[in-house]
């Protein structure tokens, strides 16, 4: 059943291993955590390790649910909230069709204080740019916390000695 809001995001790769390490933080809010990747078998929801999906370079789409419950009811609720104010989600992404794309600049992206602002467009441009897209229940701030979770990911890996490689 397809329900829920969708977000996306725009980025610059590599993505699976923001999404991969999205999913080992996310597995600290649910432990019992299921992913199931549809690029190769969507029924076939494992519990999380770190590299027990096999996410693809340049797209992927990963289901992921708090548990079995969850993954059982997916087929018949969909992307809603269950009693605990959580629901599924599915995170896919691929390489942006453009180098560049127009943009409505709801908040001032210059972050400066004591002007009156109005949205304006503008031009996201790079190489490398990935459209990730999450799709999660709609209702309440779950679906907030999974976007600001995933994009806290999306910055370099750190590496030892604190450094971002």
């Amino acid at each position: 059943m397809i329900t829920g809001g969708d977000t996306v995001l725009v980025v610059c790769g590599p993505v699976p291993a923001a999404v991969e390490r999205f999913l080992d933080r996310w597995s600290a809010r649910w432990p019992q955590l299921r992913v199931a990747s549809v690029d190769e078998d969507a029924d076939a929801f494992a519990p999380w390790a770190p590299g027990v999906l096999q996410l693809g370079e340049r797209s992927g789409h990963v289901l992921v649910a708090r548990d079995e419950d969850m993954v059982a009811g997916w087929d018949d609720s969909g992307h809603v909230l269950d009693s605990r104010q959580e629901g599924p989600f599915s995170v896919a992404y691929e390489p942006a069709g453009r180098q560049s794309l127009k943009v409505m600049a709801l908040e001032d992206p210059y972050v400066r204080t004591g002007f009156g602002y109005e949205p304006y467009e503008i031009s996201l441009v790079g190489s490398g740019l990935y459209m990730i897209t999450v799709v999660a229940p709609e209702e309440g701030p779950f679906g907030q916390a999974v976007v600001d979770a995933l994009a806290a990911c999306l910055g370099p890996a750190p590496v030892e000695g604190g450094t971002a490689r």
